[in-house]
């Protein structure tokens, strides 16, 4: 663990930062961040943000000083660490960000983006002490940490699905050709607050997303010159791969080909998940030793931003305890 040690990182309240160069492609590094616990049970959870905001305005983000979702696993005596996608939060952005949103086809795409997550499972399997590690993705990044998963069946303990993206039958395709997107920081917070689904009555965010992650996220993003005032442009590798699950075209990778436990785990008020979808998902990973799912109640898609969401943060973990348990 020498790498994080001489980072600083001997506080289970705070996380630190460092980059990794991609063997693929020496342009670029991806960003790891880890806390580590005071603790260690020997074991790593690596987190996987979703389509179009970084990791620590996810399960990084503090709700007060040591209250995260990385914080939480920490404290339980995990080393938990979060990777940023190219593109996205602390990590490089590829030339293609900086041109023409035409000029260049999507960035980081799932295939693309499980590379990056084997990028920093080789870092965490070398750390001194580290055994297993567990997996857990939101979203978009679910698809590529199941890609992973099916390549490097011996790499992970077991992998969590947190809001993944499932086929919507008859859903119109959007097919999406060019390298990035824009939103600005504002527009994306009134999103996270899913008025058009929750009854007018139920507030689910966090009091601290409303006061502190607009401004967090505007502040993620580099602006560009010439770009429309609180524009960001964000990769649109994930929403190509969105497209191309919910309309029907499948999936980068075999579920058959995982061979871990496998944890599905979604909000009632969940649009991108549905108890269909994830059922009939679940039961694609014909391999798994174990298979759970899990419907929150009083849960969004962005449920680890709201007010239910230790009950997230405890499913999960006790899903992990239960593939520790399995483990010869």
């Amino acid at each position: 663990m020498s790498g994080l040690l001489a980072l600083g990182l001997v506080s289970a309240l705070s996380a630190s930062t460092i980059h990794l160069p991609l063997a693929h492609d020496s342009s670029q590094q991806v960003a790891l961040h880890c806390v580590t616990p005071a603790h260690a049970n020997g074991q790593g959870v690596l987190f996987v943000h979703g389509a179009s905001f970084p990791t620590m305005l996810a399960f990084g983000f503090e709700f007060a000083p040591g209250d995260s979702w990385m914080d939480f696993m920490a404290q339980q005596g995990f080393l938990a660490c979060g990777l940023d996608f190219v593109g996205f939060g602390a990590s490089s952005r590829p030339a293609a960000m900086a041109r023409a949103a035409a000029d260049a086809a999507p960035v980081t795409r799932a295939p693309e983006a499980a590379r990056e997550i084997a990028v920093a499972i080789d870092y965490l399997r070398k750390t001194p002490g580290m055994g297993r590690i567990h997996l857990v993705a939101h979203s978009w990044g679910t698809i590529p940490a199941a890609t992973f998963a099916a390549k490097h069946p011996g790499a992970l303990a077991s992998l969590t699905l947190f809001g993944p993206v499932v086929p919507k039958p008859g859903e119109p395709a959007e097919p999406v050709h060019e390298a990035w997107w824009t939103i600005s920081a504002e527009a994306r917070y009134q999103q996270l607050r899913f008025k058009h689904v929750l009854p007018p009555e139920l507030t689910l965010l966090e009091p601290a997303v409303a006061r502190r992650w607009a401004g967090e996220f505007d502040a993620s993003v580099p602006h560009v010159a010439g770009d429309p005032p609180g524009e960001l442009r964000i990769p649109a590798g994930p929403p190509a791969d969105i497209d191309a699950v919910a309309s029907g075209g499948g999936y980068p990778y075999d579920p058959a080909a995982i061979t871990v436990p496998v944890f599905v785990v979604y909000g009632d008020y969940d649009t991108v998940t549905d108890d269909a979808g994830a059922t009939a998902l679940l039961a694609r990973f014909g391999a798994s030793p174990l298979k759970w799912r899990m419907r929150i109640d009083h849960g969004s898609h962005v449920m680890h931003l709201e007010r239910n969401r230790h009950s997230l943060y405890r499913s999960v973990n006790a899903f992990i305890h239960a593939a520790q348990e399995m483990q010869p």
